[in-house]
C-alpha cells in the first residue's frame, strides 16, 4: 500500500470522524440525563482522548504520508511523537479494557457496587485516572527520558522508526504483553464470558433479569470491543509470534498491520453512535426531515418551471 493511499485513507475517515465527534460532545453537553449516567462516563473520555489522537496525533502520520519524509527533522519532534502516540494508543486499549470490565458490574451487581461513594469512587473514578495516567507516565520514562539507551531516529520512516527499548529484551517485552498484548486480551475475554454469563441468566429461573437492557448493553458493548479486536489483533498475533516462534513472521507486511492500527480512532466516534441511541434517533429524523423538504422543494420548483414554460408557450 502506497504513502499516498494511505494519506488519502486517513484523510477520508478523519473529516467525519471529526464531526461526529462534535456532534457527540454537543450531546453530552446538552443532555444532563445521558451526562449523569456511570456507563456513559467511560465512553465519554474514551472519545475525549479519541478526538486529541484525531486532532493531534493523526496530522503528524499525514504529514509523513504526503511528503514522504519527517518534517521537522528533529529527535524531539520524533520524541514527542512516539511519546504522543504510543501513550494515547495505549490508554484507549487499557480505557476499553476497563469498560469491558465495567459492563459486567453494571448488569450484574449495579446496586450492591455503585451503592455507595466509597465504592463508586474505587470501582469506577479510579479505574479511570489509573487507565490515564500509567502509560504517559510509562512511556515517558522509557522513551523522554530513555535512561538505559540511546535512540538514533530514522528520519525516512513513519513515526521515526522504532525507540531504542524495542532491543531491550525485557523493557520491550514487557511494553508489548503488559501495555497492548494483555488490554487486547482483557476486552476479548470480558466479552466472550459477557455474552455467557447473559444467557445463562437468561436461562436461569431464579434470577430476574432486564432482557432487554441486557441485551442492548451487551450489544453496545460488542460492536465498539470488535472494532479494537479488528484494528489490533492481528499486530498483538503477529508480534507475539515475532517474539516467541518466528522473528521473521510477516515482516514484509508489518507495515501494513500496524497501519490497520490507525483505524480504531478513526472509525471510533461513528462506532460510538450505537452507544448513544437517542442522539442516533436524532440524526435520523434530521436526514429524514431533510430529505423529505428536498422533495418538497424540488416538486415545488418543477411546478413552477412546468407553469412558466406553458405561459411561454401560450405566449
Amino acid at each position: 500500500m502506497g504513502d499516498l493511499i494511505k494519506f488519502i485513507l486517513i484523510l477520508t475517515f478523519e473529516i467525519p470522524a471529526i464531526f461526529v465527534s462534535i456532534l457527540i460532545f454537543l450531546h453530552f453537553a446538552v443532555h444532563h440525563e445521558s451526562r449523569s449516567k456511570l456507563k456513559n462516563h467511560g465512553w465519554f473520555i474514551l472519545l475525549l482522548v479519541n478526538f486529541i489522537q484525531l486532532t493531534v496525533d493523526l496530522p503528524m502520520p499525514m504529514s509523513f504520508y504526503y511528503i514522504n519524509r519527517i518534517w521537522p527533522k528533529t529527535n524531539a519532534y520524533c520524541v514527542w511523537w512516539t511519546w504522543f502516540e504510543f501513550s494515547l494508543n495505549t490508554i484507549g486499549l487499557f480505557l476499553m479494557s476497563w469498560i469491558s470490565i465495567q459492563r459486567h458490574l453494571f448488569i450484574f451487581y449495579p446496586q450492591t457496587i455503585f451503592g455507595n461513594t466509597s465504592k463508586k469512587w474505587i470501582l469506577h473514578i479510579l479505574p479511570i485516572i489509573l487507565c490515564l495516567s500509567w502509560t504517559p507516565l510509562f512511556y515517558f520514562m522509557i522513551v523522554v527520558l530513555s535512561p538505559y539507551c540511546v535512540t538514533i531516529w530514522d528520519f525516512n520512516s513513519v513515526i521515526c522508526g522504532i525507540p531504542c527499548y524495542f532491543t531491550a529484551n525485557f523493557i520491550g517485552q514487557f511494553d508489548f504483553i503488559f501495555n497492548i498484548a494483555f488490554p487486547v486480551m482483557i476486552i476479548m475475554f470480558a466479552n466472550v464470558t459477557l455474552i455467557i454469563r447473559v444467557i445463562y441468566q437468561k436461562r436461569s429461573r431464579h434470577q430476574t433479569i432486564h432482557r432487554q437492557r441486557h441485551r442492548r448493553m451487551v450489544l453496545q458493548l460488542w460492536i465498539v470491543s470488535s472494532l479494537y479486536m479488528a484494528c489490533w489483533l492481528p499486530m498483538t498475533i503477529t508480534q507475539l509470534i515475532q517474539i516467541t516462534l518466528m522473528p521473521s513472521f510477516m515482516i514484509d507486511q508489518l507495515e501494513t498491520i500496524l497501519f490497520i492500527v490507525y483505524f480504531t480512532p478513526l472509525l471510533l466516534p461513528i462506532i460510538c453512535l450505537s452507544v448513544l441511541p437517542e442522539l442516533l434517533t436524532k440524526i435520523r429524523s434530521f436526514i429524514r426531515k431533510s430529505t423529505r423538504d428536498n422533495r418538497v422543494h424540488v416538486a415545488a420548483f418543477n411546478g413552477q418551471m412546468k407553469r412558466t414554460t406553458a405561459k411561454i408557450t401560450i405566449q
